[in-house]
Formats: C-alpha cells, sequence, structure tokens
C-alpha cells in the first residue's frame, strides 16, 4: 500500500537549529484516534514545518508494525520505518527515546496509547501533551475514565481534543465542566494534511 504524497503545500526548508521538543499524545481509552492525531501531527511538522520528526509507539498496541509494514513493504519485525521522512518506532521504550535525543530530532511524538496504561515518569518528559477524547463514547457511557483523566489534564494543563462525536455534546462540556475540549479537524488521511488542519494545528504547537 502507498502512501499520499500529495500536502497541499510545499514542504518548508529543514530547520537545523531548533532544540528537541517532545510532545505526548494520551487517549482516554481505545479508539479516541490518538494514533491518527500522532501521524497526523507528525506530517504536519514534518512536511509542513521542516523538523525532523520522530514518532514512538509507547504502547503494546502494534500500529505502528501494522501501518510501517503495509506502507513501506518491509516486515512486521522492523525496529523502525520510515514514511514521507518521518521515522516510526513501534514498541519504543527509554532507550530508544535517549536514542532519539542524541539523533537530534527536534520534535519527538510518543503515542502513549491510553491513560490506563500511563507511565508517569515518561509523560514527565513531555513539553506539551494532548488528551484525546471521544463523545461518541461519552453519550453510550463508557467515557474512558473520567475522573482519571479530568484530574490529570487538569492538573498538569493538558490540551484536551475530540475527533469523534456530537458537536452538541462537547459544547454543552465546555460549558458545565473542565478541561475545555477543542474539536480536532475532520481527516480522513493522516497522511495528508489540509491547509485547515496544518492552521488548527499552528495554533497549538
Amino acid at each position: 500500500m502507498g502512501v499520499n504524497q500529495g500536502h497541499i503545500w510545499k514542504k518548508r526548508k529543514v530547520r537545523t537549529s531548533e532544540a528537541s521538543q517532545i510532545i505526548g499524545i494520551i487517549g482516554a481509552g481505545r479508539g479516541m484516534g490518538t494514533t491518527h492525531f500522532c501521524i497526523l501531527m507528525a506530517n504536519y511538522l514534518c512536511s509542513g514545518c521542516g523538523y525532523r520528526t520522530s514518532v514512538l509507539e509507547w504502547n503494546s498496541h502494534g500500529d505502528f508494525a501494522s501501518f510501517g509494514s503495509a506502507c513501506t513493504g518491509a516486515g512486521r519485525q522492523e525496529n523502525i520505518y520510515q514514511i514521507q521522512e518521518i521515522d516510526f518506532y513501534p514498541e519504543a521504550d527509554g532507550f530508544c527515546l535517549a536514542e532519539c535525543l542524541r539523533n537530534r530530532y527536534q520534535k519527538i511524538l510518543i503515542d502513549f496509547g491510553t491513560i490506563q496504561e500511563l507511565k508517569s515518569a515518561e509523560l514527565l518528559r513531555c513539553h506539551k501533551v494532548f488528551l484525546i477524547i471521544s463523545f461518541s463514547e461519552w453519550q453510550e457511557g463508557a467515557f474512558g475514565d473520567q475522573d482519571l483523566w479530568q484530574e490529570c489534564a487538569v492538573k498538569n494543563g493538558w490540551q484536551c481534543l475530540a475527533a469523534f462525536g456530537s458537536e452538541e455534546s462537547r459544547i454543552q462540556w465546555n460549558k458545565r465542566r473542565r478541561p475545555a475540549v477543542d474539536r480536532i479537524p475532520f481527516s480522513v488521511d493522516a497522511f495528508t494534511v489540509t491547509k485547515q488542519q496544518a492552521d488548527w494545528m499552528g495554533q497549538r504547537i
């Protein structure tokens, strides 16, 4: 399976003087769109902004091996997959993160999986954290561990985002509860970033 190369802007000149920034992305539960958002943001940072970017799979879901193998034609046991000049590391750990820092990646995204799997020590390394929730799950009474993620998000200043579910539910949540939740622009293909998505992400990085 190939990867869509059709970004809507020219790739920016590669930046060489930026210090490493670690960005954590975590879901309130499974199926929230956490990995999709990781890939989308990585493509924005690399293709749109010219940052040398890596993405680490800090969970046991196996998603990176699945899409890495499908996109590159490599096997499912690789230590790294390069897709559109982004390096994806399946089943990463602290040694992998240290190696990425030594290799001077300017943007290091970490897909932590779900908040129930959270390793707080590694999360403390992050300069910025995005928490992904789903209002579809909330309406069905399965909104992840709400007390846990609400407390963590408010206490640590995480940015809370939702890709799925009722917009009216999101608006009502923001009127009555904290933290406020922003809407992620609709994305069909995480490997292709639209201008709307790029403008939106540029305001949050």
